[in-house]
């Protein structure tokens, strides 16, 4: 085949000139000019290609390597087929985003998830099942993730196109991540976290999975469970995620240093972490009076109570709220550990 310059191709949209579709021409860039090029290369790719199975698996290529602007353009062009198929793509792809961007309640999501037949559709199976396990995460709804993730290895089994397995594939081991984490197996959630560190090139993702890490540790290592939360930082400013710094500046590292008692000049707009940095100054009085208009308890919240009136019955409940009622077996070392120091 003759050498041609991929950017000339992409950007004078004649492409087809390769007689490749997107998996191709992700192999073959890759080979000549590197992954972490060749993933940049398949973005353009992705916007200029007329193959109809390639506009619906670009979507899911875009999203999962963060070029979530992209995906809506792909949506609007799947629109504009008139393939059924892609139709269907596009319609669950706007369920996607609109997953990521909190902007339909979860509940109507996971009605209309349930509403799109994917029995002709594998990889349209497969993507929509990952979506209802983030959705559950998302929800604190744990205890169906170990089902759920079978179900998901079962689906993937049968994708016969290796992107889509490939991009699947990166969407499961995430899960895993995430799955053994809250059943505390934390070697495999860092196992599977650190090789995805290494292998992603999206970048605001890795921010998130680097917020999870640092979690991993709060039981063991300060100085890890620091550095992770100071990398997600680091990204969330660079990309401008505003939405994550916030979350980081006033949740993660606020309940990371009052954990690890070193509350000293941390401050947070968040009350219930306020009240955490009180109990870690050893100021019970100030962390009671800030709990008080506290009525729709979370977990965390009863476990902040317990702390600050060392009342054991609002412990157990954290406990229960964490262990039974989310599956979250992780966290439910927070109340059990403070009970077991009474």
């Amino acid at each position: 085949m003759e050498k041609v310059n991929p950017f000339h191709i992409v950007n004078s949209k004649n492409y087809h000139k390769l007689n490749m579709d997107l998996e191709q021409y992700i192999l073959w860039a890759s080979q000549q000019y590197g992954e972490a090029a060749a993933i940049s290369l398949a973005r353009d790719f992705c916007l200029v290609s007329t193959n109809e199975h390639d506009l619906r698996i670009g979507m899911f290529f875009l999203y999962i390597n963060g070029f979530y602007e992209d995906v809506a353009i792909l949506i609007e062009r799947n629109k504009q087929t008139r393939n059924q198929l892609n139709d269907k793509w596009a319609k669950s792809f706007e369920l996607i985003v609109a997953r990521r961007q909190r902007s339909i309640p979860h509940h109507q999501i996971l009605d209309t998830l349930k509403k799109i037949n994917t029995d002709d559709d594998i990889e349209l199976k497969c993507i929509l099942h990952i979506t209802l396990i983030n959705i559950h995460f998302d929800l604190y709804q744990y205890e169906e993730f170990g089902e759920l993730i079978e179900e998901l290895q079962s689906f993937m089994s049968r994708i016969e196109n290796q992107l889509a397995l490939a991009l699947c594939t990166r969407s499961y081991e995430l899960l895993l991540c995430v799955y053994y984490w809250k059943r505390n197996a934390l070697i495999l959630s860092r196992k599977y976290g650190f090789r995805l560190l290494n292998q992603m090139y999206n970048e605001k993702q890795k921010a998130h999975l680097h917020v999870n890490l640092s979690l991993t540790y709060i039981f063991d290592d300060y100085e890890s469970s620091i550095y992770h939360l100071q990398q997600a930082r680091k990204i969330a400013v660079d990309y401008e995620e505003e939405r994550l710094l916030k979350m980081i500046d006033n949740q993660n590292y606020p309940f990371v240093y009052a954990h690890f008692g070193k509350p000293e000049n941390v401050t947070t707009t968040i009350v219930s972490e306020q009240a955490h940095l009180e109990i870690a100054k050893g100021n019970f009085e100030k962390a009671q009076s800030l709990l008080q208009g506290f009525t729709n308890l979370t977990p965390f919240t009863k476990y902040y109570l317990g702390l600050a009136y060392q009342d054991r019955k609002q412990l157990v409940s954290s406990y229960n709220d964490f262990f039974k009622k989310r599956s979250d077996h992780f966290f439910a070392r927070l109340p059990l550990q403070a009970i077991q120091k009474m």
